[in-house]
This record gives structure tokens, sequence and C-alpha cells, in this order.
């Protein structure tokens, strides 16, 4: 184990050596070698892309590295040890990184609302932002004092910066966003007109522009602002790209309103509405109907019949005709039972169908108890009907959201569970954005958007578990309305935090740390990380014992004593572990213990890393 989350440039290059070993050697990939390989499909000429200032830096910060993991904060959490749900406070792109080796192709559905670009200096609140001034420097449009020296076309809250800077923060988490999708998995992307050109652009390049589903037009506000210099907005977007268009089943939107639907004459097939038997489509069915009073009637001019002869007269057959007065054509039966389940989602999602800004703003207040928390929030109504179209209710799929603002995702994942009996899990990420020190937040204690999201979620799921309590009595299984906190933050292991090369730093680094482990680690921070960087979910199932725990799913041991004893090995082994991970400080300075106990592992086929 070196420490390191997950080498994605190493993942990239060994994708491509599956594909054409040949041209990778010494793990370095023969450039000219492949060109032979692809041959007339390799273009270095001009051809159709999108391009900004600063886009081969986004590649070196998705190749970059981290060591850093993720911290429990127990004290913020709700139901530790058995809630399945994990709210992260911190950058997103790390918490990505952090998460990218556990949760590889394991997410079923992304939603994010990330930050639109209306104009602010600052895009977003970590190393990728750069204001105007030092864009325009470095890109050669003004000088060291600020004197425009080439006309780039920049005006106020337009052009090259503007955009460089939106795109420079979201591809490589889009990009990180992809691989953490299953292949039957979907991302939903908020966006306004702001961006929604060059979000589409770059979702293209990373997901494939055969994988785009639909550019849903929501209605966020009903109500016309005559103020408004040119048109009054009243939609978001909604961009929908699955991560394989062919593997992701969409599911059907659950009919919520059958008032149309009744069975005036007892018919024995249930419920039913009356449709027309003629269209405006051409058929080329054409008969005359004899009605049971002798009145012989052919298709109005025009129309044409809906129905084949040989269906109409089954029809008659089944008494799923409603013959209608004289002069009036018939019309015929649809049964509830032999329409499909729900109704295919539409490309529009209206204010009554998935809420607007409004019904945002009301549950954020009835949850809270505070007026205009945020701008323009989402309805966790716009969510549910989301995951109505893309999850399963009980095979516990995924949802992840790495903007998750006040928590909408986190709630409507509650709330849904709860009102069709699904067990679907989330996991929120968070900025520990500073909130306004004039704002009702944090006037009433909520210093970070992030302590605003974990108290909604917590009222959230203490007001569903109230209003809901009958039905919820009824599950199979309880349900999950906690989750874990944790906090994004360096690792718990000195030497991994002061990765060296040079043998002589190594040297001195390791004088320097007799004691390997950071001031005030704890048993759960270590236990989080060696979980993390191993790849698997700190939400794995744990079976703990008096001085070390057993992953069963991985037969994986770690062993977190201070020391190591033969017996206590002994009972390692006995829960047959192909894998057993040590901290070095458990042995002191008794070398011939630790390779014995190496040895022993060794005859069984047990592998040991000591850390």
């Amino acid at each position: 184990m070196d420490g390191y989350n997950d080498n994605i440039h190493q993942q990239q290059i060994d994708k491509l050596q599956q594909l054409f070993p040949e041209v990778v050697t010494e793990g370095k990939i023969d450039w000219q070698k492949l060109q032979v390989t692809l041959g007339e499909a390799v273009d270095l000429g001009e051809r159709y892309r999108l391009g900004w200032k600063g886009k081969s830096d986004v590649f070196a910060a998705i190749q970059e590295k981290t060591v850093q993991t993720l911290h429990p904060d127990r004290a913020n959490s709700v139901d530790w040890d058995t809630t399945g749900n994990m709210f992260i406070e911190g950058d997103n792109l790390a918490a990505l990184k952090i998460l990218h080796k556990a949760y590889y192709g394991k997410v079923k559905m992304i939603y994010i609302d990330p930050p639109y670009n209306t104009g602010n200096d600052f895009i977003y609140n970590d190393d990728s932002k750069q204001t105007r001034r030092s864009y325009e420097t470095e890109a050669g449009i003004t000088d060291d004092e600020g004197n425009v020296v080439r006309d780039d076309g920049l005006r106020t809250n337009t052009g090259g910066h503007k955009h460089s800077n939106w795109l420079n923060m979201m591809y490589p988490r889009l990009f990180l966003a992809r691989n953490l999708l299953r292949q039957d998995g979907v991302i939903f992307v908020s966006i306004d007109d702001n961006e929604v050109h060059n979000l589409r652009l770059m979702m293209n390049e990373i997901f494939g522009e055969e994988n785009f589903v639909a550019q849903v037009i929501w209605e966020k506000v009903h109500t016309r602002k005559n103020s408004a210099q040119y048109f009054s907005y009243n939609h978001d977007y909604v961009v929908t790209i699955a991560r394989k268009k062919d593997e992701w089943k969409r599911k059907l939107i659950p009919r919520e309103n059958n008032s149309a639907y009744s069975n005036p004459d007892n018919d024995p097939k249930g419920v039913w509405k009356l449709d027309p038997i003629y269209a405006n489509n051409p058929y080329d069915a054409d008969y005359v109907i004899s009605k049971p009073t002798g009145e012989v009637m052919s298709r109005p001019v025009g129309r044409y019949w809906r129905f084949s002869e040989k269906v109409w007269l089954q029809k008659v057959q089944d008494n799923a005709v409603v013959w209608g007065k004289r002069g009036a054509y018939p019309m015929v039966k649809r049964y509830l039972s032999d329409v499909q389940d729900g109704l295919v989602p539409q490309t529009i999602f209206t204010r009554e169908f998935a809420g607007d800004n409004a019904l945002a703003n009301t549950e954020l207040k009835n949850i809270l108890k505070m007026e205009s928390l945020f701008d323009y929030p989402k309805p966790t109504q716009l969510i549910k009907r989301l995951m109505q179209i893309s999850t399963d209710t009980n095979n516990g799929d995924v949802i992840l959201d790495f903007f998750a603002g006040s928590g909408t995702t986190a709630h409507a994942v509650d709330e849904l569970n709860a009102e069709d009996g699904g067990n679907r899990r989330w996991i929120c990420v968070q900025l520990p954005e500073l909130t306004d020190e004039k704002s009702e937040a944090h006037k009433a204690g909520y210093r970070t958007i992030a302590d605003i999201a974990r108290e909604r979620i917590r009222r959230a799921g203490a007001k569903i578990r109230a209003d809901q309590a009958n039905k919820l009595a009824s599950r199979d299984t309880p349900l999950d309305l906690g989750f874990r906190a944790y906090r994004v933050g360096d690792s718990n292991f000195k030497q991994w935090n002061e990765l060296v090369s040079d043998p002589e730093e190594i040297r001195q680094q390791t004088l320097a740390n007799l004691d390997p482990l950071e001031e005030g680690a704890t048993d759960d921070d270590l236990l989080t990380e060696l979980l993390l960087k191993r790849g698997i979910s700190p939400l794995a199932q744990i079976e703990r014992y008096d001085n070390f725990c057993f992953i069963p799913s991985e037969k994986l041991a770690i062993c977190l004593a201070h020391s190591m004893t033969e017996e206590l090995f002994a009972i390692i082994l006995a829960t047959s572990p192909s894998c057993v991970i040590l901290l070095d400080r458990a042995f002191g300075d008794d070398i011939n213990l630790k390779v014995n106990l190496l040895l022993q592992a060794e005859r069984q086929g047990v592998e040991v890393e000591v850390v």
C-alpha cells in the first residue's frame, strides 16, 4: 500500500495496453507505434472539438495523485452503526478521487446542481479559481499593469475568462464522476443558458455523444417578470447522459391520477375509459360499422379507423364497445389493466409535475424555520422524478450528489424511500463554504453551507419518521434515515503526507517518523483510510473482534493494536483472511517477531501488509 487513493493516469495507460499491447514499452506509450497501429484513424489536423485556455491543465488535475482521506465525524452523524448513507464535507474534486477506488462503477445515478456561472469573479472556491485580471495577463490579453495588448472580445462577464474557469472546474469532476457510474447508470446536471452549450459539448467529449439522452426543460418559476430586459426566464435545463446508453433502462413514471377510469357497468375486466375509434393518422383499414340499432357507419371524411376490422369485431365480441346515441360514433373501452404500469417521461417538466423554486423555498422554510436561505434551490420533487426514471426501488441503488448544497438530494432519497418502500442509498459532498455573516443562517449558528445541509437532512429524517410512522411500521426492513458524516483531510500516516523519493530524504523521514501516525489519529480514522485505499467502502459490513476487525466480503483482517503477539496473530489467522493489514508500530523493536509472523502467514497463503 503506497498511500495513494488511485492512480488514474496508470489506469488510462492500462486500458490502452489492453487494446494495443504492442504500443506500451516499460510503462510508456510509443506514440509513433500507436499512430502506425491506428493508421488512417489518426487525424492530427483541424477537427471539430471543444477547446479553451487551460484545458491541458485539466488533465494534469485529473491525473494528480492524492493521499488525502476521509475522517469520520461521529458527532455530526445519525445512526452511525446502521446507516448506508454518507455526507462528506470538503472539496468535491478531492472527495471524488478518494471515493474513486471504492466506488468505481458502483453508482446508479448522479444528480448535480453546479454553479451556473452567472458572472461572479470567482467560479468555485477551490484551487482552480482564477481572477479575470490574472486570466487576461496569462492569456496575453493584458500586460502586468492591466493594459490591453490584444483584443480578445472580452467584455464584462463575457469571453474566455468566464467560460474557461468554469470548464476548468467542471471537467475533472465530470471525468471522475463518469468512472463512478455503473454501466447502466445515468447523470443528470441542472444548468441554465449561461453554460448549457459548453456543458453539452464537454459531456459529449467525456461520456460520448452517443450516450446523450435528453435535455429536459424544467419550469422553475411560473410568474412573469415584467422588469426583464429581454425575456422573462422561467426555466432551467436538466442535461441527461447515460454512462452507456444501450445498457441504461429508463423507468416509467408511476401513474398517480387514475380518476379518468371508472366502471359504471361493472365490467369484469375492471375500470376503463373511452377512446374514439378513429384517428387523424393514416391507416389502411376501411370497412363499415353496423350498430345494434341497424345504423351503418363509414369512417369520417379525412379520418381513419384506429383498428383493423378483425380487431374491431373482437372488441365487439368482448363487450368492449360503448355504442352511443343515434348518429354518434361508438367508442372503445381502454382498460387500466391493459395499459403499461406507468408513463413515459416527457422532456418538459412542469412545476405541477416536478415542483419549482417556490416549492423548494417552502420546503426549506418548513424544515429549517428560516426564510430565503438560497436564491434558487431545487425542490425534492424534481430529484424524486429523476430517481423514478432511473433507479430501482429495492436494489440498494447508490445516488451521488457532489454539489450537495442544502442537502436536497439526500432529503429526496429518504422521502422517496419512505413513499415507495425503497432502499436507495445516497452520498452527498458539500464544500464547507462560509455563510454570509449577515444572513439568517449565520445568525442561527450555521457557519457553513455544509452545516445547513447536515441539519436539513437530520430534521427531514425526523419529520419523515413522525409523519409516516404507520407506513414505516409495515416495512420489512427499517427505513434508513441516518448518515455517516465525514470530512476530507490529510492522511493519518506521516509517511504518506510527506511522500518523497530521494534515498536520503527517505532516511531522514524514517528517523523523524518513529511514530508513523499523525497526532490525534483515531482508530476510526485509520480504519476508514485503510479501507478506502484498499478500494473498500467505509460502509462495508465489518465484524469486530477485541483487537482487530474482519471484512467478510473482502476476506480482509485489519489489526490496529498497539502491540502484536503470536497469540493475537493466531486468532486473526483463524478467521481465514486472504490478507491482513498490521501497523508497523505494533512490533516495536522486535524484528524477530515480525519476521516469524510474516513467514507464518506466507506458509498459510495469507498476504500481510505492514503500514
